[in-house]
Order: structure tokens, then C-alpha cells, then sequence
């Protein structure tokens, strides 16, 4: 068994992808108007338009990126311009060194420069 792909629902497929876009700086695998995916490594993450009433705020699936300690103050910088809000700025404590932030649908990732903790 093996995680093929996780994916949020969105209310807006278009605005999701161009946050994405700005964030991955890359173009997704698949793009629709009721599904798009990226593909980053072997993991499919992908975006299921809302169109049909469920009331919800983001999701409670976070996935993490590493980001090379190095790239992260520019892969923040990106993100913050493409539209995201911080939702807890660990990078400071050498614990987390890590910032949890939000796309603009309310999809919280975490940026991480997780090798310093393997």
C-alpha cells in the first residue's frame, strides 16, 4: 500500500492553482475545472472543486514541503506574495524551524527545513 495523492476541496480551482503555481514553481500534472493536480516526487497532490455545498473552512490534511534552509527565506517571500497568510512562524525555534501558512482558501501547509531534524 502507498499513498497515491491527497487533495483539498477548493471554492475557487483558478485562484488555488496560480497560489500553487507561484509556491511549487511548477505547472500541474493534470488541470481542470473540477480537478487539477501536481505532481511532487511520487505524490499526486490535487484540488477537487467544491461545487456541490459542503460548508467547510481549509482542511485538516497539512502536507509538509521541505524547502532547503537556504531557499526558505525566498520560498516564504513567494508565498507570501502569491497570497498566503503565516498561521504559526516556528523558523526562529531550532525545534520546529518550520512556518505553518495558509493559502488563500484556507489550506494550511508547513514549510520545513525538516533535514536538520531526521
Amino acid at each position: 500500500m502507498r499513498v497515491r495523492s491527497t487533495y483539498f476541496k477548493v471554492s475557487n480551482m483558478a485562484a488555488e492553482l496560480a497560489f500553487w503555481r507561484a509556491l511549487l514553481q511548477m505547472e500541474p500534472l493534470k488541470e481542470g475545472s473540477h480537478w487539477s493536480e501536481f505532481m511532487i516526487g511520487s505524490t499526486r497532490m490535487g484540488f477537487l472543486l467544491n461545487d456541490f455545498g459542503e460548508q467547510w473552512v481549509g482542511a485538516s490534511c497539512v502536507p509538509v514541503l521541505e524547502v532547503d534552509e537556504g531557499a526558505m527565506p525566498a520560498t516564504v517571500a513567494r508565498a507570501k506574495a502569491a497570497g498566503a497568510s503565516v498561521v504559526l512562524d516556528g523558523l526562529a525555534d531550532p525545534k520546529m524551524n518550520s512556518i505553518v501558512m495558509a493559502s488563500p482558501d484556507g489550506h494550511e501547509f508547513e514549510l520545513c527545513n525538516c533535514k536538520t531534524h531526521d
